[in-house]
């Protein structure tokens, strides 16, 4: 955004001002006392500091619009949670644009994704964190800093614990302590998770939940139960017949918590390929309540994740200007595919 790689936040920082005063001496409007523009203007000296062009022609007229930067486009949870956002800012008269992840992270050849965004002259923008690398995690604060430069920003979903926005964010690491308490309760000692990414040290990820829950119930942790793998039905496929190729029966997990819906259906899969009955000799939990969910055979004990009430609550929070933390809602809904690790 400038020659020195400094920001706003350091301007004012060293100014001893508001990014907004700063914000109104790059503009040359507002009320600014001249010991205050001089101050400011020091700085910028220091600095080197030159906005872009495209900040420098935004105006502070509302234009209605709210950007979305989703993960993935395919998976039927993001299109839940859009539908809630979009119903949401229509009854607020507002309108909502879907952007690709791609808008949030720089990729090779692309246009630095603030720019780009800026340039659309958006009222606030949501985004949806899921679980990222390292290097993922670090571009995307750089750009998230860019950005509240310029218009407000709520983030949603699985957001780390560091991150400092407006958030609204499952508490996965308790909801993943209550999967297992839940599966132990019925019974079930070998329990097995699968999906998700090997993620940083956030105190809310799920495998401290898992480990956890395990903790909880005086079970110890077996590696070939944690098999990590991307949240596709056939990654779930994939992940749960290498295991089960791996051990002998006799160590086969009784039950899978599956990281979504679509990884649980994927498990039923190599389930079946493996000669296994659900729920009798295997129990799969999955997460997000998908609308296939009670269709699938057995039908599929879910945490509903209340997409669209994720969406909804998400415009709310960003139209009403606060910063704050809240959890988002969910529930456990229970349907044929769990049951006691005795069944037979």
């Amino acid at each position: 955004m400038n020659n020195s790689g400094s920001t706003i936040y350091d301007i004012a920082a060293e100014a001893g001002v508001s990014i907004a005063t700063v914000s109104r001496v790059l503009r040359g409007s507002g009320s600014v006392s001249p010991e205050t523009k001089k101050k400011v203007e020091a700085a910028i000296a220091r600095h080197n500091y030159h906005p872009s062009a495209i900040a420098q022609g935004m105006t502070s007229k509302k234009t209605y619009t709210l950007g979305m930067i989703l993960p993935k486009l395919l998976n039927p949870n993001y299109a839940m949670i859009f539908t809630g956002a979009n119903d949401e800012a229509r009854r607020r008269e507002h309108l909502v644009t879907l952007f690709p992840w791609r808008s949030i992270i720089r990729e090779d050849g692309d246009a630095p994704p603030a720019s780009t965004l800026v340039n659309r002259r958006l009222d606030g923008l949501i985004v949806c964190v899921e679980y990222l690398s390292p290097e993922q995690s670090g571009r995307l604060q750089t750009t998230l800093k860019e950005l509240r430069q310029y218009m407000p920003i709520v983030l949603i979903g699985c957001v780390p614990s560091y991150y400092n926005y407006p958030t609204i964010s499952y508490p996965m690491a308790d909801m993943m302590r209550q999967a297992v308490s839940y599966l132990v309760g019925l019974g079930h000692e070998k329990i097995a998770f699968i999906g998700g990414t090997e993620e940083d040290q956030d105190e809310q990820r799920r495998d401290v939940g898992y480990l956890a829950g395990l903790k909880e119930a005086h079970l110890p942790y077996t590696a070939s139960y944690r098999v990590f793998c991307r949240g596709t039905a056939e990654d779930g496929e994939a992940a749960l017949d290498g295991m089960l190729s791996s051990l002998m029966p006799a160590y086969w997990p009784t039950a899978v918590i599956a990281l979504n819906d679509l990884v649980a259906m994927g498990c039923m899969e190599a389930a079946r390929k493996h000669g296994l009955r659900m729920p009798e000799d295997l129990s799969i939990l999955g997460c997000d309540n998908l609308f296939c969910a009670p269709y699938l055979s057995p039908a599929l004990t879910s945490i509903d994740t209340r997409q669209q009430e994720l969406g909804a609550n998400a415009v709310r929070l960003l139209l009403s200007g606060e910063e704050r933390r809240e959890n988002a809602a969910w529930e456990f809904v229970i349907r044929e595919s769990c049951v006691s690790a005795h069944a037979k």
